[in-house]
């Protein structure tokens, strides 16, 4: 095992805490791989990841591509990613989350009903910030191993129910009964 991970040039892993970057060589404690918590990925818990994702982009960083393999997470919902050779997180490009937030959906929907991802993002992510991902949610722009990974084509339905979502405006109401009402003409 030591010998393939010098071959690979192993790194750590890295997640966000009171927006700040923290690096662990171990997997942070009681993360598992995603393909080792399937049985977590429940409504409650989808919120929180998205919480948790979300801290991301407001720390400035970027989590690089994102495929089922470099996503960890723990029953509390705290995510960390694993980071091979010399790369590490970089700032967030120009365009904001966008790009990893479409990836980071249709990752998610590979395991979740696409309308709990929705309405639990709708909680914790501004409108315009959820209409930034709508541009990348193609196989064009999202990672190459999560569009290749089964379904390969939920990036779709995500794409139709994040556009209805955003069609549908702010969400009203308290933030235990929160809902959308379209405006009276």
């Amino acid at each position: 095992m030591e010998r393939a991970q010098r071959a690979v040039g192993f790194m750590g892993y890295y997640s966000i805490e009171q927006q700040r970057l923290v690096y662990s060589k171990k997997s942070p404690f009681g993360m598992k791989p995603l393909k080792h918590n399937l049985a977590l990925l429940l409504p409650p818990l989808i919120g929180t990841l998205h919480t948790s994702f979300r801290a991301w982009s407001l720390a400035g960083y970027s989590p690089g591509p994102i495929t089922p393999n470099r996503v960890y997470f723990n029953e509390q919902g705290k995510i960390a990613f694993e980071f091979y050779d010399a790369y590490r997180p970089l700032p967030l490009r120009q365009g904001g989350a966008g790009p990893d937030l479409a990836a980071w959906f249709v990752l998610l929907d590979k395991w979740m009903e696409t309308y709990v991802i929705i309405a639990r993002a709708r909680m914790v992510w501004t409108l315009p910030e959820l209409a930034s991902a709508l541009a990348f949610l193609t196989p064009a722009f999202l990672p190459t191993r999560l569009a290749a990974h089964p379904p390969n084509d939920n990036w779709e339905r995500v794409a139709v129910a994040l556009s209805i979502t955003l069609a549908d405006g702010a969400l009203r109401g308290s933030p235990t009964d929160r809902h959308w009402q379209r405006a009276l003409s």
